[in-house]
């Protein structure tokens, strides 16, 4: 199920899936955007939601967007990116 946040972000919306959800899909950009707050480790559930989006919506990016973690994760042969708040921000 996919929700539009308002009016004038036509083309950012929620993802729910029976079993994930995912915070952004940016449809103009085809990208998925998730947020967590950890600054040690990914849980794995934030992961595997991505995961799920992507072979759903067949997104071209996948992003991660932590408390400081920078850097990228490679599952099932997709790469994500983990960019820190205040760097996604400044972008």
């Amino acid at each position: 199920m996919l929700s539009t946040l308002d009016n004038q972000l036509k083309e950012l919306c929620y993802v729910k899936g029976k079993d994930f959800e995912i915070d952004f899909y940016d449809e103009v950009n085809s990208r998925l955007l998730q947020v967590t707050y950890t600054s040690d480790k990914i849980e794995e559930k934030e992961i595997r939601s991505l995961l799920k989006a992507e072979e759903m919506l067949r997104a071209k990016e996948l992003i991660m967007i932590t408390y400081d973690i920078e850097g990228e994760e490679e599952r099932e042969g997709k790469k994500i990116k983990l960019i820190p708040l205040y760097k996604f921000l400044l972008t």
